[in-house]
């Protein structure tokens, strides 16, 4: 009689922790099913970015130009980058039409933690899930930096001589951003068998 009742108590405990199992696969798949379903139905986003060069002033093309103006023109770069992101120029940015969002970072030779910030260089870049906004927003803001630029330096009184100017190079266009669709149902998938990993480990180890 004590034999049977082990046995039977042993048998409802396995039934109970693979309807707990099946439960736990069947809630994982419900919601990786849901989440992957927005991930596929989400628009695709569009990027348009170019590398903006501070050039020196036409003034002067001698060969100690650059060692001359170097502080300079990575100076006017951080401040053209800081002021274009300043709420007030995003503000004038959508007024103008722009409607994608914008960014502008000096290109940094090193790392977060250590920047070096060492050349004249910086990534104007757009992105928005309508192609035609992401390249009107870049031309607007590409527009709106070099005028920033220019209005600056006629405010500090520099003669249009010793201006320095911004040259926009490998401009990109409107580019699809591939790729970003497998990586994030890939690491879904991911996410969904270590949970259920976890559920399995916990209804062990409570029945």
């Amino acid at each position: 009689m004590r034999t049977f009742l082990f046995q039977g108590t042993r048998g409802g405990r396995g039934a109970s922790r693979s309807r707990l199992r099946l439960t736990a696969v069947l809630l994982a798949a419900l919601i990786t099913g849901g989440v992957g379903y927005n991930i596929i139905a989400t628009p695709p986003t569009y990027a348009e970015s170019a590398t903006v060069v501070f050039s020196l002033p036409k003034s002067d093309y001698s060969s100690y130009a650059y060692r001359r103006f170097a502080t300079t023109t990575i100076t006017s770069g951080e401040a053209m980058s800081q002021t274009l992101m300043s709420p007030q120029t995003q503000r004038k940015i959508r007024l103008a039409g722009g409607t994608a969002s914008v960014d502008l970072a000096l290109v940094n030779l090193y790392n977060e933690e250590y920047p070096d910030y060492g050349l004249p260089l910086a990534t104007l870049t757009t992105a928005s899930p309508s192609m035609a906004d992401a390249h009107r927003t870049f031309m607007i803001a590409a527009r709106r930096l070099s005028s920033l630029l220019a209005t600056g330096q006629a405010a500090a009184g520099a003669p249009a001589r010793h201006r320095l100017s911004a040259q926009f190079i490998a401009d990109t266009g409107p580019v699809i951003q591939k790729g970003s669709l497998k990586r994030a149902l890939a690491g879904l998938v991911v996410l969904a068998l270590a949970a259920v990993a976890g559920l399995w480990k916990l209804i062990d180890a409570c029945l």
